[in-house]
């Protein structure tokens, strides 16, 4: 089963960088419904892993201990300008690139639980579209 949904993991994400954008949200959209919530979290943690492969690629492996955040210009905090759904996927990624399990599951639980019952979602795709793009940038080849 875990292969299977990784397997979809992959797809969904390749088909955002083939430009495919419909049928992979269409495919998180389908993995949501079939299944659980701490199943979700591992798609996650799953779609992380694909842009945490980009983004070393891009930006190379560091040797010594680094730490990724997000930062804004001017000093303005994050959560005053950037959307919840994007400031989740960037947040999200980042604790998954610091190793940062807590952080991680947190977010996806306070999206998870949220009172608005769009906001999950849209940090799903979020995420998902995020990482697609990580991999358009670490790859130039990979949307033609």
């Amino acid at each position: 089963m875990h292969d299977e949904i990784a397997e979809q993991v992959w797809d969904a994400v390749g088909r955002w960088v083939e430009g495919r954008r419909e049928e992979s949200v269409q495919i998180l959209v389908t993995l949501a419904d079939t299944q659980t919530p701490p199943m979700m979290y591992g798609v996650a943690c799953g779609i992380a892993t694909v842009a945490k492969a980009a983004l070393t690629k891009m930006h190379g492996a560091h040797a010594h201990p680094c730490f990724w955040g997000i930062r804004t210009i001017g000093g303005v905090r994050p959560e005053d300008i950037v959307p919840p759904h994007h400031l989740f996927a960037a947040r999200f990624i980042a604790a998954y690139l610091n190793n940062d399990t807590d952080t991680a599951l947190a977010l996806y639980q306070a999206a998870y639980t949220s009172t608005d019952p769009d906001l999950w979602p849209a940090c799903m795709r979020t995420l998902l579209a995020a990482t697609g793009e990580a991999v358009i940038a670490a790859t130039p080849e990979a949307d033609q």
